[in-house]
């Protein structure tokens, strides 16, 4: 059964540093996710208790299966690819952390936030407590709040030891605050790439469109013509891959005008046209 708490904000400290969980999520994987990017100071902890797929991080490839544990720090590139005869079911928190390094001092906090990627297998037995979280979430007992607040801390705690028993493969995170806004963009571009509008997504943030374009080139380092076209290409990607879609069906999901514009886009970012890069299968 998937159990979605979006829009929400569970605040709770540990190791001098303040958190917000905004999203937590608990649900099978049964589509493909593009790649795409989280802003500074956001960490997203996923757990696969399920299944299995294939992992794209920084450029690089891992396998996921059961009991996997991986986390996506900071302006890492991530996409999920799902198997479709055993999907993916995982288990996940959307956190934003509040950093004073001059306060700091716990060595697994530190440990937690100096990575902005790690993937290995959870030698924690981190299940039972993710599934605590969501029981004490839907029961709404009384003190859930603050039972969920100590929950998360456990949770973090038990993520970070993963990490001294296996190194990660990149480090290191920003230690400017990380807005809220910031998760409204991200959904935004990986869900609505196609017909994503400045002025759409500016009047969702409450912003003006200066203020929105500062927004993103502050936390992504891009504008946001080239934060869609980076979504949408990435997007491409996995729909080539399915042999069931033409040129032309894809080009219309994507919400480009024509195939051949689609087409001239595609060569344009990747180098090559989309018909050979399906043919290929890269």
């Amino acid at each position: 059964m998937n159990h979605y708490f979006n829009n929400i904000d569970i605040p709770f400290s540990i190791g001098g540093c303040n958190f917000h969980a905004v999203n937590i999520i608990s649900s099978s994987i049964d589509t493909d996710i593009p790649l795409h990017t989280h802003g500074v100071n956001c960490y997203e902890i996923h757990f696969i208790s399920n299944g299995c797929g294939r992992l794209i991080a920084d450029g690089n490839e891992y396998d996921i299966s059961t009991n996997t544990l991986y986390v996506t720090g900071p302006l890492c590139d991530h996409a999920q690819l799902t198997d479709k005869t055993s999907p993916m079911y995982e288990w996940c928190i959307y956190l934003r952390a509040e950093q004073n390094n001059s306060e700091r001092s716990d060595i697994l906090i530190d440990q937690f936030l100096s990575h902005n990627f790690w993937i290995g297998k959870d030698d924690q037995n981190i299940l039972p407590i993710f599934e605590r979280l969501f029981s004490e979430l839907k029961s709404k007992s009384a003190g859930y709040a603050n039972m969920a607040k100590l929950i998360l801390s456990e949770i973090v705690v038990s993520v970070a030891r993963n990490y001294f028993d296996s190194p990660a493969e990149t480090a290191l995170s920003s230690s400017d605050i990380y807005e809220r806004s910031s998760l409204i963009i991200e959904e935004y571009f990986l869900y609505e790439y196609s017909s994503a509008n400045l002025d759409e997504l500016s009047h969702r943030l409450g912003l003006s469109t200066r203020q929105t374009q500062r927004l993103i080139e502050k936390n992504y380092g891009s504008t946001f013509s080239e934060k869609k076209e980076q979504a949408r290409m990435s997007a491409a990607r996995l729909l080539l891959s399915d042999d069931s879609l033409s040129l032309s069906e894809i080009s219309k999901r994507l919400g480009f005008s024509s195939q051949e514009y689609f087409s001239s886009s595609f060569k344009k970012f990747y180098g090559i046209s989309p018909s050979h890069f399906k043919n290929i299968k890269l």
